[in-house]
């Protein structure tokens, strides 16, 4: 049997990369919004909690940039993974001629839990969203209590935001191989700091 370590290091770094990439950013809009959802993406709804943006823009479209302000933190205990991970929402309402007219931006820290696997050579998982606490950054639409809009940032992150997170991670991350190889009754254990991952070895020529 083989044993592969991959210490805290490795995806921590990896973030970091992301992060600075830009990749850790997504542009969410109303089409990505389920049909059934009462609730949309448009200054109607938003405005029934801030007056203001009804006021000054009526029956306009508004979209999402959700992005990292800085790269998450990947922490590593026995049987559980926890990503921290600090953005921020910046909220715009889409013009009839197709600009951004910005209304506030909020800051946002969040904990979500991982849980890994491997599949084929790849390193694997999902998340779930733990908690979500945001603070308002900058308003151009006036001051507004922010827990007013907790639900609709909640419905958007658990429909939208975490999804396209699952989509990549289920796409899985390289694992050290030697030539051509198969990784098979593989075992995936979190212990503190570092995963280890037992498997056997099938070699294909």
């Amino acid at each position: 049997m083989l044993y592969i370590g991959v210490s805290s290091f490795t995806p921590n770094s990896a973030g970091f990369v992301y992060n600075n990439a830009g990749a850790l950013s997504l542009y969410v809009t109303d089409d990505m919004i389920p049909p059934s959802s009462p609730i949309r993406l448009n200054t109607g709804t938003f405005g029934v909690f801030i007056p203001e943006i009804a006021k000054r823009f009526p029956g306009m479209m508004m979209k999402l940039l959700v992005k990292t302000v800085k790269e998450p933190t990947i922490s590593l205990e026995p049987n559980n993974v926890t990503v921290q991970a600090s953005g921020t929402v910046t909220a715009y309402a889409i013009q009839p001629n197709t600009t951004l007219s910005p209304l506030f931006v909020l800051n946002m820290e969040g904990s979500v839990s991982a849980q890994m696997n491997v599949t084929g050579v790849k390193l694997a998982g999902a998340i779930t969203l733990n908690k979500i606490e945001m603070t308002l950054g900058t308003s151009y639409v006036g001051q507004f209590q922010v827990q007013s809009l907790d639900n609709i940032f909640l419905m958007v992150l658990k429909v939208v935001v975490i999804p396209k997170v699952n989509a990549r991670l289920e796409k899985g991350f390289p694992l050290p191989t030697i030539g051509k190889m198969n990784l098979i009754n593989t075992q995936l254990q979190v212990l503190k700091d570092y995963m280890l991952i037992g498997t056997d070895v099938q070699f294909t020529g």
